[in-house]
């Protein structure tokens, strides 16, 4: 198999570009959007001043330029994230997925810390080049996610307590955030832990609905949270989460998009019920279909914030 079709088969499988791509560039309008709403000094700081003689009044226009290196270096941090989880998961991979392109030869482990390095060389890069403020928070990012890869040096533990491990995996998101952040020149400290939250509470819910299956598909070996607490209690824990995230979403955008967003959250919840009941596989399906778009659309209601 030749070189670039081989890395396009790890991606479909592995980290399809387009399913990452969109969920990353959701997160990044989400930070954009905040950060500019949030500035006390917006015209002044982040606003682009230009003059149309033949209008009269100022026009202003946000920097949207900043999104494309927020997009890069965070695409990047979530590649790294995937690398990892190779070389964490190789062994056991072996044993129970051997299908896996990494057991079944398809891309090596060599390949892949290669492909690491060049990772961590383009973030260093791109901060530098559009935001050299904000390396100290990249190192935050690093630091991290080091941490992360380690099982925060309690693996063992972490191992046999899902939900405690899921709360400590999901400080990157956070972390990834708050370096983002940076980017668009002003954060508002005081306010800034909303968006965190939100963040945090959104990596739970992406970790937890892309480990939700039915009977028939749970795997030897691999702890999903509907094999581990069964589906009723995996979807109860869901829809908590869930319940959490549309109120932090509500605390940010205010109660003027009240209806509106319980009514989404309702479907969102109404296919959790739906799987509790009916059991099968298409329902999984809608399950996490319906979490992963629920979080997307919390991030991009963000936009309303600058409208």
């Amino acid at each position: 198999m030749n070189f670039f079709k081989k890395w396009y088969t790890y991606q479909k499988e592995r980290f399809p570009v387009i399913v990452y791509g969109s969920y990353i560039l959701s997160i990044v309008i989400a930070v954009f959007c905040f950060c500019n709403y949030l500035s006390p000094n917006l015209y002044e700081i982040i606003l682009e001043k230009t003059q149309n003689a033949s209008v009269g009044p100022k026009v202003y226009t946000l920097n949207y330029y900043k999104l494309i290196p927020m997009f890069i270096v965070a695409f990047l941090q979530f590649l790294m994230v995937r690398i990892i989880d190779e070389f964490k998961d190789y062994e056991e991979d072996c044993k129970y997925r051997p299908y896996r392109p990494v057991p079944r030869g398809l891309i090596t482990l060599k390949e892949l810390k290669v492909l690491f390095i060049i990772c961590i060389a383009l973030q260093i890069i791109v901060t530098i080049l559009a935001s050299p403020e904000s390396i100290p928070f990249l190192i935050i990012v690093w630091i991290v996610f080091a941490l992360m890869s380690k099982g925060f040096f309690i693996k063992k533990f972490l191992d046999k307590h899902m939900l405690i491990e899921v709360l400590f995996d999901e400080l990157l998101m956070p972390a990834l955030v708050l370096y983002l952040a940076h980017f668009v020149y002003y954060v508002d400290y005081q306010n800034i832990w909303k968006l965190l939250i939100m963040s945090y509470v959104i990596s739970w819910i992406v970790e937890i609905a892309r480990k939700v299956r039915c009977k028939d598909d749970e795997e030897k070996g691999v702890r999903t949270y509907t094999a581990v607490f069964g589906i009723k209690a995996a979807m109860l824990i869901l829809t908590i989460v869930e319940t959490i995230l549309m109120i932090s979403n509500l605390f940010i955008l205010g109660t003027k998009y009240l209806i509106a967003c319980i009514a989404i959250y309702g479907i969102v919840i109404l296919c959790n019920i739906l799987f509790s009941i009916i059991k099968n596989r298409k329902l999984a399906k809608l399950t996490e279909l319906s979490a992963n778009l629920y979080i997307m659309f919390c991030y991009l209601s963000l936009i309303l914030l600058i409208i």
